[in-house]
C-alpha cells in the first residue's frame, strides 16, 4: 500500500492519488489534493482563503500544526463595500455578508508553499499537474457541487467577474457540463515557477491592491506582503489511551474537541440512550465553557493552561452531573503514505465574497462577514490578529505512530463531528466507515439537532430538556469528516459526497 486519500470529492481524493502512485509523499499529496480542491470543490474552498494542516513526519514522535488562516485587516474604509446577501436553503433562509470589505488577508497560497518547501519530495510543477490539467481540460462537478453552487447562486453573480467564472454562458455551472477554468491553471503555471511571491509580492499582490482600493475593501499591498504562516505547537490530551493532538489557540475548535471528550463518562454502551445523552450533556456543558473561557479575545494565550486546570474541570463535570448556521463551506482531506508520513487539511474560503482576481481564476474569501468568527460584532477585531476558526485537522497517535488522522467540515458542527467518530473508533473499535456514516446529533443554544436512527426513549428523554430538531435524514449539516487510519483504511463522509482512495 502506498498510501490512501480520503477528500470531500473524488477529483480532489484523484489528485493526491496520482501523486502517490508517482511516487510523492503524503505531504506531496495533500499539497495537490489542495491545489484540485477550488476546481472540483469551487463553494468549499478557494486559494483566496485559508485553512490549517497537522502533519506527522514519519519517526517524528509529535506532529506540528501549520496555520495558515486568514489575517485581518486594518479598517481602512468608513463605509466598506460589505452588505449581506440571503441563501434559501429550503427550510430556513441565511444571512451571509459578502463583498470587498468582507475580505481578509488570505493565507492558502503561502501554506501550501510553505508545506512543500518543508515536507515535500516532488517539484511543485509536477505537485500541481493535476490540477493544472483540470483547470485547462475542463472538469465535471459533483451532483452535490452542483447543488452547492444552485445554493450559493445570489454570491455567485454579485459582481461581473464572479458571474464571467460561475456562469460563463449565462448559466450557473453545474454536473452536466464540463467547466472550465483556464486562468487557475494559467495562474498555477506562474505560480510552480515563481512561488507565493507572485501572490503576495508581485503583480498579483498589486492587482489585488488595486481592485480592493477600487471596490471599498480594507485589503492592502502590505498586508498581502507581511503575511506569515505560522508552525505552532499542537494542543494535546489524553483519550483512552491515546495522545490526541489538535488545532491549539487561538483558534478553540480543538480546545473544545477535548474539553467535550474529556466530560464523557465513557461507560455507556454504544448507542444506548444512556450514551446519547452522555453526549448531549457533554456538548451542553461545553457551551457553558466556551462562553466563559473560549472568548479568544481574552484568553487568546492560555486556552491551554485553562484547560489543564483540573480543579476547573472537575468543576465542570459535576455541574454536568447535576443537571446555527445551516452551513459550513469547508472541506477536509486526510492522507497517509507507506512511510507513515501523514497530513490532516481543513480549508475554507467562507461562501466567497464575489471578488474574483481577473486572469487568476480565485474567489476571495469572506471571512470578515462570516457571524461564526466574529462573534463580536463584524469589523470588532483588532488589525493583524489570525481569526479564530472552529477547524480542528487532528491526529490521534499510540505508543508513537499515528492511529487516526481525521478532520470535519461543518463550521461549528466540526467538533461534534470529530467527537464522535472519535469516540466510537477509538472508544469503542467500531471501523472507521461505520464510526463516519453513523447518525450525528449537534447542540447549540440550548437546541440540540438530530439525524435519523436515534434510539426514540433518548429522543424521548431529550425533549423533556431541549428544543429538539429532528431531520429527516442524513444532512451536509453535520460536518463532512474524512479519515485515514494508521493500518490503512479510511471512510469518506457520505453527508458530503467524500471520497476515499487506496493507492496500491
Amino acid at each position: 500500500m502506498r498510501g490512501v486519500v480520503s477528500a470531500g470529492d473524488e477529483k480532489s481524493a484523484l489528485a493526491g492519488a496520482m501523486i502517490l502512485e508517482a511516487g510523492g509523499n503524503a505531504f506531496d499529496a495533500v499539497c495537490a489534493s489542495m491545489l484540485t480542491a477550488p476546481l472540483s470543490e469551487p463553494m468549499l474552498t478557494s486559494l483566496g482563503g485559508g485553512g490549517f494542516m497537522m502533519v506527522r513526519k514519519s519517526g517524528s514522535s509529535e506532529p506540528v500544526l501549520y496555520d495558515f488562516f486568514v489575517d485581518v485587516p486594518p479598517k481602512r474604509v468608513e463605509n466598506p463595500d460589505f452588505f449581506p446577501i440571503y441563501v434559501d436553503f429550503g427550510t430556513t433562509v441565511q444571512e451571509f455578508h459578502i463583498g470587498a470589505g468582507s475580505t481578509a488577508v488570505p493565507g492558502m497560497v503561502a501554506g501550501i508553499e510553505k508545506i512543500h518547501s518543508d515536507l515535500g519530495s516532488m517539484s511543485m510543477r509536477e505537485i500541481a499537474s493535476p490540477a493544472m490539467k483540470f483547470a485547462k481540460e475542463g472538469i465535471r462537478l459533483s451532483r452535490m457541487q452542483s447543488g452547492f453552487v444552485r445554493l450559493l447562486e445570489p454570491i455567485l453573480l454579485s459582481t461581473p467577474e464572479s458571474t464571467k467564472l460561475y456562469a460563463p454562458d449565462g448559466r450557473l455551472i453545474d454536473h452536466e457540463r464540463t467547466i472550465y477554468n483556464r486562468d487557475y491553471g494559467d495562474f498555477l503555471d506562474i505560480f510552480v515557477d515563481e512561488g507565493s511571491d507572485i501572490f503576495y509580492r508581485g503583480e498579483i499582490a498589486r492587482k489585488i491592491d488595486e481592485i480592493y482600493r477600487e471596490a471599498g475593501g480594507s485589503l492592502r499591498y502590505e498586508d498581502l506582503s507581511d503575511y506569515e504562516v505560522v508552525v505552532r505547537k499542537p494542543a494535546s490530551f489524553q483519550y483512552e489511551g491515546r495522545t490526541i493532538y489538535t488545532n491549539p489557540p487561538p483558534s478553540s475548535g480543538g480546545i473544545l474537541i477535548s474539553f467535550t471528550l474529556e466530560m464523557l463518562d465513557g461507560k455507556y454502551g454504544l448507542d444506548t440512550p444512556d450514551f446519547w445523552m452522555d453526549i448531549v450533556e457533554s456538548m451542553a456543558v461545553t457551551s457553558d465553557f466556551r462562553k466563559i473561557h473560549v472568548d479568544p479575545n481574552i484568553h487568546r494565550e492560555n486556552l491551554v493552561s485553562i484547560l489543564a486546570d483540573e480543579k476547573l474541570v472537575s468543576h465542570y463535570k459535576t455541574g454536568k452531573k447535576s443537571r446555527l448556521n445551516l452551513w459550513g463551506n469547508t472541506t477536509h482531506i486526510s492522507v497517509i503514505d507507506s512511510d507513515g508520513n501523514c497530513a490532516s487539511v481543513t480549508t475554507t474560503n467562507g461562501e466567497g465574497s464575489g471578488i474574483v482576481i481577473p486572469g487568476c481564476g480565485i474567489m476571495m474569501n469572506n471571512m470578515l462577514g462570516e457571524e461564526d468568527l466574529n462573534p463580536h460584532g463584524f469589523f470588532s477585531w483588532p488589525a493583524g490578529v489570525r481569526l479564530p476558526s472552529m477547524m480542528a485537522p487532528t491526529i490521534a497517535m499510540r505508543d508513537g505512530e499515528p492511529e487516526l488522522i481525521l478532520g470535519s467540515a461543518g463550521s461549528n458542527r466540526i467538533r461534534s463531528a470529530i467527537v464522535e467518530v472519535c469516540a466510537r473508533y477509538l472508544g469503542f473499535a467500531e471501523s472507521i466507515s461505520d464510526a463516519i456514516e453513523a447518525p450525528r446529533l449537534h447542540f447549540e443554544n440550548d437546541t440540540l439537532y438530530l439525524e435519523p436512527g436515534m434510539d426514540s426513549s433518548f429522543i424521548e428523554s431529550a425533549k423533556r430538556r431541549y428544543e429538539v430538531n429532528v431531520f429527516d435524514e442524513k444532512s451536509l449539516f453535520f460536518g463532512g469528516v474524512n479519515a485515514v487510519t494508521g493500518d490503512f483504511d479510511a471512510g469518506a463522509d457520505g453527508r458530503r459526497s467524500g471520497k476515499t482512495i487506496f493507492v496500491r
